[in-house]
């Protein structure tokens, strides 16, 4: 008994085994053999190909399926470096059958100084005063309160299209003063230019808050230290010997009072 040759890959009588070839979708469409397929494509400048074929096996018209790599031409570096539309342009289609828009896209202008456009819209303000230790024995018979005052100059100033807000009065002894402003100089103008008849002869005069402050500050004294069974009309009475005593408050601490005289 003679034992059968082994097939061999290198025995040309022997076929080789088939190759696994393309897909085809079931269906009527006619079967065809793997083997005579040949499957053809471009190559991609680059791109190289390589056979998935085993080594020893005879290839009959077996094709290499390739395929060029896939080019994304809407990645992120494609837009950064894409050109910028005009200021003036037209987004159309090739289907857009006539109903593309025209849009304009302003230009950046630079902006303004930061300082100076705060400035510019910060509504200016013109500060007026009349003081009470100034002001006619009539008026001062006639209006005994603050808010009678106050409403009275309200009344009569508000001819003004400026003037602001409501009178307050401000201080106290011959500090005594009723404060108005106005959003307008020639307003405030007018009204320091002259005693207020209308007001038995009251005068305003310019007044600045911020130099009211800085001279309070030239004739004030902290005081500490201040032990807490004095009062307030005490400490006013003590330094009243070395001038008048406009303002005179006193703030706990600890143990004993701070004054603000």
């Amino acid at each position: 008994m003679t034992t059968p040759k082994a097939p061999s890959v290198i025995n040309p009588d022997i076929p080789p085994p088939p190759l696994p070839g393309p897909t085809i979708p079931s269906g009527n469409a006619p079967q065809e053999n793997a083997m005579d397929i040949e499957i053809t494509s471009t190559l991609t400048p680059g791109f190289s190909s390589v056979s998935s074929i085993p080594s020893g096996l005879p290839v009959n018209k077996v094709a290499i399926i390739t395929q060029p790599p896939i080019i994304n031409t809407n990645s992120l570096d494609s837009s950064i470096h894409a050109r910028p539309l005009p200021a003036s342009t037209t987004v159309a289609s090739h289907d857009d059958k006539g109903k593309s828009v025209a849009f304009d896209i302003p230009e950046r202008q630079p902006s303004p100084d930061g300082n100076a456009a705060a400035i510019k819209s910060a509504p200016s303000r013109y500060y007026a005063a009349a003081y009470l230790r100034d002001a006619p024995d009539a008026f001062k018979a006639k209006f005994t309160t603050n808010r009678s005052m106050c409403d009275e100059v309200d009344c009569s100033l508000s001819r003004y299209s400026s003037y602001g807000a409501r009178a307050r009065c401000d201080g106290s002894g011959d500090n005594k003063k009723i404060l108005v402003f106005f959003n307008d100089q020639h307003d405030f103008t007018d009204c320091v230019s002259s005693p207020r008849a209308d007001l038995l002869d009251l005068a305003f005069i310019h007044y600045s808050p911020a130099d009211a402050k800085l001279s309070d500050e030239a004739k004030s004294l902290f005081v500490t230290d201040i032990p807490l069974f004095l009062t307030e009309t005490q400490v006013r009475q003590a330094f009243s010997r070395y001038g008048t005593v406009i303002k005179c408050k006193l703030t706990p601490r600890k143990h004993y009072y701070n004054g603000h005289i």
